[in-house]
């Protein structure tokens, strides 16, 4: 598995994201803040401004010196005195003409005021204004004055310089940036732990690797044979295969999401999350089919998170196993026929010695004759390989334990035979069943005897195995076909129940007869599944 190494680490990309998070949001903060914070001072200086040219308006001193030679002698102590007082850096005070009275810089007394926001103010209306005048630029109030008429005789001009309030504000704004800062410092650390949580909870994988391993785990899931169902605490169902869903008939439904006790009620799942512990190797029936069950817990820690259950078909384990007892008879076949013909081959040996050359010649036509009729037999009635193989290694095994194994002459079987599987096992089982009862009956005046009949016709095949042992014990009755059914002892009685079960899956019928003089197995399976 071969990963680009200039993939961003996932650690990375969160860290990364959270700074750019807090980084937008720290700068919208400020910057709302800062204007929030600046707007509010204008409108204070503004309306401080207007408030302090009001009243300057007002004052009878000032009123009464617009009427004197001289009203600059009388307005600019005033209006100085009172800038002092508010903070103000300039109180300006002129006639209609806009000819200063009053000014902090004393030269310009006399002179014409700048600005160009006088046009309110002169119609007898008061106002807030930002203008550029002599010392810079500054927020502005102004207001009318009034003589004993109400006629409008001058204007007041109250001014506070920005630069001064950007003095009060720069301090402020820059606290509050530091304060950003250190809640920046603060969320790093935050996004460090929360990345290697995340990381530590996915097990310290990168996104590219958990969606390998889940596609992985996908496909193991589809290509084993057994069926898989996985659920969470709350008894849902969170993974499964196709081999599930087949066995539980719900081929066309899609499981996520849904109640286990609703698809597969004697699953036992929920039981495992409670209690934690594990159940292997159980038996369990689903639909009509037995399988053999394994549940584990899903835990993280101590903490079980959900169930994982899997299952398997017991007839195709049981298939499984009787394969490998076949192979193990096969190779004890294989063994005794080297036995066999280790002896003639002594035999023929000594014979040479002896110079009986005739006797060697007809041990070794007979020897000849003997398979050249079988394997004639087999290549006209019995024509599929697979089944021949058994039967000849049925034959030398039979002839070992001296007894006489026969396929009737009326037997046939086409190249491919139907189900061949199945009648492999059945042939087997039916077989070795046979070859273990002969020898135990006692006083049998006949050799003992199996005999073979397989026969293929247009819509069944017919298989039947006869003996001459003493037969099925009668106290079985039915239980001839359960596992465990059987009068050999414990650990044995699973063969008939095996080539029951593929017999019923098929859809076929299977029968034993059983009387003193030996016993017969029937079966008959349809060509067609049905």
């Amino acid at each position: 598995m071969k990963f680009n190494k200039k993939q961003v680490k996932l650690r990375t990309k969160i860290n990364f994201l959270i700074l750019l998070n807090l980084l937008f949001v720290l700068a919208l903060f400020i910057l709302s803040l800062s204007w929030i914070m600046v707007h509010r001072e204008y409108d204070e200086k503004g309306r401080n401004a207007l408030a302090v040219a009001k009243t300057v308006a007002g004052l009878p001193e000032v009123i009464e010196a617009f009427k004197g030679p001289n009203p600059s002698s009388i307005i600019q102590p005033v209006a100085e005195s009172i800038r002092k007082k508010t903070g103000a850096q300039f109180i300006v005070v002129s006639n209609m003409n806009l000819i200063r009275y009053s000014h902090p810089d004393t030269s310009k007394i006399g002179r014409h005021m700048v600005g160009d926001d006088d046009k309110q103010v002169l119609l007898g209306h008061g106002s807030i204004t930002q203008a550029t005048g002599t010392l810079g630029l500054s927020i502005r109030g102004k207001y009318p004055v009034f003589d004993g008429q109400h006629h409008q005789i001058g204007i007041v001009s109250v001014g506070f310089l920005m630069q001064h309030i950007w003095k009060k504000l720069t301090p402020l704004i820059i606290e509050i940036t530091c304060i950003g800062a250190v809640a920046l410092f603060v969320g790093l650390i935050g996004a460090f732990i929360l990345s290697g949580h995340i990381k530590k909870q996915i097990f310290n994988l990168e996104p590219h690797e958990i969606a390998f391993q889940t596609q992985q785990q996908a496909a193991i899931l589809e290509s084993i044979r057994e069926g898989i169902i996985a659920i969470d605490t709350m008894g849902n169902i969170t993974t499964f295969n196709r081999e599930a869903k087949n066995m539980i008939k719900h081929e066309n439904d899609d499981l996520i999401g849904k109640a286990i006790t609703s698809v597969l009620p004697s699953s036992r799942l929920t039981e495992v999350i409670n209690e934690g512990i594990a159940h292997f190797d159980q038996p369990m029936i689903i639909g009509n089919s037995l399988v053999v069950v394994n549940r584990i817990p899903v835990k993280i820690g101590d903490k079980v998170i959900g169930a994982v259950g899997s299952f398997r078909d017991k007839l195709h384990l049981d298939q499984m196993d009787q394969r490998l007892a076949d192979i193990g008879k096969y190779v004890d076949t294989i063994r005794s026929q080297r036995h066999e013909f280790m002896n003639k081959l002594h035999l023929i040996s000594g014979l040479i010695h002896m110079k009986e050359y005739e006797l060697v010649k007809d041990i070794i036509e007979n020897v000849n004759s003997e398979q050249q009729n079988v394997l004639n037999f087999f290549l006209a009635r019995v024509r599929d390989p697979a089944i021949v193989g058994v039967l000849m290694g049925k034959m030398h095994r039979a002839k070992e334990l001296g007894i006489l194994l026969t396929i009737t002459d009326d037997s046939i079987v086409s190249e491919l035979c139907p189900h061949r599987e199945t009648v492999l096992t059945i042939l087997g089982n039916a077989i070795e069943n046979s070859m273990e009862a002969v020898p135990t009956k006692k006083e049998n005046p006949h050799p003992p005897t199996i005999s073979i009949h397989i026969e293929e016709k247009q819509e069944f095949l017919t298989i039947q195995v006869v003996d001459n042992g003493p037969g099925v014990d009668p106290k079985l009755g039915d239980q001839i076909f359960a596992d465990g059914g059987t009068s050999k002892g414990k650990g044995r009685g699973f063969g008939l129940a095996l080539v029951s079960q593929l017999v019923s899956r098929l859809k076929g019928s299977i029968e034993i007869h059983s009387s003193e003089e030996g016993a017969t197995l029937q079966v008959r399976l349809p060509k067609m599944e049905v």
